[in-house]
């Protein structure tokens, strides 16, 4: 497709049942609108079935979202833990019942439900506590403790990766969530280790800013793509066979140590894409734009010249 100044863009159907203004805000810019009942074709679907929602029926549809049963496996963090320590990849250390954690003193771990988000389900303790508070089912997670932080308190990095036709991209762009507290690798306190609620609200002490304005931003991203590389490929079959244009939009949170090497905390195949307006504005709205671009790559060049795209990273698919 050439561009041609001045000339209308094409136009193109979409329909989402999650963050939907984010949708419009990223896609009508590049000539689509939303769906409307008459409509008989969708060209973008991104469609959560959450609690037994359904989709529009008796349309055609061009790309969806991979089935659920194909990425759970990454969202569940019980599924995910088992799957990369068979690959062979045990940091930070994770267990699945309380005797088999090492009884070591002045260590940190987190209890956590397989299937919570928004930081439900979780808590820190020290390794005696364990037991006190650990129910069948959950994991146990080290803390990792040689943070690299900012401004003094521990951050937590969102980062967007898509997977489409068997291969793996990444965002150039991602979220730094800056904890409320001051941080203390000893804490137990929910606000100085992983609570980010509140973020919405004015004057919030959670800050959420984005990747590329932290001044780790260069080095830290280089260590990303090596490392999501590895992650990704220890979910090669449930991946490499997706169905006919579909993709995911993973939402991965990472942490950061001193070094610059990013450690997986949680793999989310339903991300939240709902933040404050500077976060919406310069790493959601881009990153959906740039991930229609790798759907439908005639788009690219409807992108401002100078917008984050999405770089492969890895394929999957041999």
């Amino acid at each position: 497709m050439t561009k041609i100044i001045g000339a209308p863009f094409p136009s193109f159907v979409f329909h989402s049942n999650r963050a939907v203004t984010v949708f419009k805000a990223a896609l009508e810019p590049l000539g689509g609108r939303e769906y409307q009942p008459q409509d008989r074709h969708i060209d973008l679907l991104y469609f959560d079935r959450y609690q037994g929602k359904r989709p529009p029926i008796d349309v055609s549809v061009g790309f969806t979202l991979i089935e659920r049963q194909q990425t759970i496996p990454l969202d569940n963090k019980l599924h995910m833990a088992n799957a990369l320590i068979d690959a062979g990849m045990h940091y930070p250390r994770v267990y699945f019942i309380e005797e088999d954690v090492p009884n070591e003193p002045n260590t940190l771990w987190y209890i956590k439900d397989p299937v919570g988000t928004a930081g439900r389900g979780v808590c820190v303790v020290p390794r005696e506590e364990i037991a006190s508070k650990f129910e069948f089912g959950d994991i146990i997670q080290e803390a990792v403790q040689d943070l690299l932080l900012c401004d003094g308190k521990k951050f937590t990095l969102r980062i967007y990766a898509l997977v489409y036709e068997g291969n793996v991209y990444l965002f150039q762009d991602g979220i730094v969530i800056l904890h409320g507290a001051e941080y203390d690798s000893k804490s137990v306190d929910p606000k100085v280790q992983y609570d980010h609620a509140g973020y919405m609200e004015r004057g919030a002490k959670v800050e959420l800013t984005p990747f590329s304005d932290a001044p780790f931003y260069d080095e830290t991203l280089a260590n990303i793509k090596v490392s999501l590389g590895a992650i990704f490929e220890s979910f090669r079959e449930q991946l490499k066979r997706t169905g006919e244009k579909t993709y995911c939009l993973f939402g991965i949170d990472m942490l950061v140590r001193e070094n610059s090497i990013p450690v997986l905390i949680e793999i989310n195949d339903r991300p939240n894409l709902i933040h404050p307006n500077v976060v919406n504005a310069r790493v959601n709205i881009p990153a959906i734009q740039a991930m229609y671009c790798v759907l439908n790559p005639d788009w690219r060049d409807y992108l401002p010249s100078d917008a984050k795209e999405f770089e492969l990273i890895a394929s999957l698919k041999n």
